[in-house]
């Protein structure tokens, strides 16, 4: 599951003790919201350490997420303390959007010169 982040301090410790970061911001008070965090649910299940899966709820904590992303749904990808990917907005299909993520997350790790592989991963969702 992922973990809730309700302060910046919680989420500068989670950047920079994760070796993989999988970021959310979201708000729940939407459907879209809700949606996403079943999506990131989805996600979490597979993933396993080195990567970590945390959400930041505009709902609960706005000024966090204000203060993390100028425009929410978004997820980010945080490798080693850097951002090195993130996607804004969604397609709202299961399959889609897992692809989306799963390409941005490989592209990303590409671009720095990893594979899953190197990594220890096994990015099947």
């Amino acid at each position: 599951m992922p973990v809730t982040v309700t302060s910046m301090s919680e989420l500068r410790e989670l950047i920079s003790t994760s070796e993989l970061l999988l970021l959310m911001v979201y708000d729940s008070s939407r459907p879209d919201g809700r949606y996403l965090l079943g999506l990131m649910e989805d996600i979490a299940r597979v993933l396993s350490p080195p990567f970590t899966t945390a959400c930041v709820d505009a709902a609960n904590t706005p000024s966090l997420a204000r203060s993390v992303a100028s425009s929410i749904p978004r997820i980010m990808l945080f490798f080693r303390g850097k951002k090195v990917w993130e996607q804004i907005g969604f397609f709202y299909n299961s399959s889609s959007d897992k692809y989306a993520i799963r390409r941005g997350i490989l592209l990303a790790l590409r671009n720095r010169g990893y594979k899953p592989s190197d990594l220890g991963l096994r990015l099947t969702f």
